[in-house]
């Protein structure tokens, strides 16, 4: 279960120890605050403290002050992995790929975080590049499998050099429940990476049903 709350803003501990007891049977995953990832803060009220230094995963002083917090929140839930999730306008610049360095070597490090860090690389990152980047940041990269570029031959999520993968399945532009036959390519695309640690979470629009179904179809 992948919890988006503390993207937001700070929890208090009472929400922590209800999301326990309702999670207590899943593994989870929180999305990181936006203050390391987006220099656009989400509507809403209780927001981390943010301003112009924020976002895009600079060292600011405001995100140096989230990771207590978010530690604390890890070890409250017990949560196997924090999901660093880049803004769309993210890109693959050399500029970028030094500040994901220097973000995850000396600010987000696992032993500051407490668990297993994984990143959501933007919409302009090439997939493989992408998976490359993460092994030599020691973090998982998460991708789409679903995606799929116009008119290619070659399946980009095939024969990926990864030590661990994290598929986040969102369906961007599709509506209702996926389909059976692209769960079943998802299926297919799991088996292959037999013996690697693999995560999926979904997020599409009827995320809670086609992770029932995807479930129903692996267990035949």
């Amino acid at each position: 279960m992948e919890l988006s709350a503390l993207f937001a803003g700070p929890q208090k501990a009472s929400s922590l120890a209800k999301w326990t007891e309702a999670g207590t049977s899943c593994a989870i995953g929180l999305a990181a605050p936006f203050v390391f990832t987006h220099r656009k803060p989400p509507a809403g009220q209780k927001l981390w403290a943010h301003d112009a230094t924020t976002g895009d995963f600079r060292s600011s002083e405001l995100a140096r002050e989230a990771i207590g917090p978010l530690h604390d929140a890890v070890k409250a839930l017990s949560a196997t992995c924090v999901v660093f999730r880049s803004a769309e306008s993210f890109s693959p610049s050399a500029a970028n790929r030094d500040q994901l360095k220097q973000f995850f070597s000396e600010l987000a490090t696992e032993e500051a975080i407490g668990c297993a860090r994984v990143w959501v690389p933007g919409g302009l990152w090439e997939v493989r590049a992408a998976v490359k980047l993460a092994e030599e940041l020691g973090v998982t990269c998460a991708i789409d499998p679903m995606v799929q570029e116009p008119g290619a031959t070659d399946d980009p999520y095939v024969g990926l050099e990864a030590s661990s993968l994290y598929l986040r399945v969102e369906g961007a532009g599709r509506a209702g429940m996926i389909r059976n036959e692209r769960l079943e390519d998802l299926a297919a695309l799991i088996e292959s990476y037999e013996g690697l640690p693999l995560t999926v979470a979904f997020a599409s629009p009827e995320r809670w049903q086609d992770a029932r179904n995807f479930v129903k179809l692996l267990n035949g």
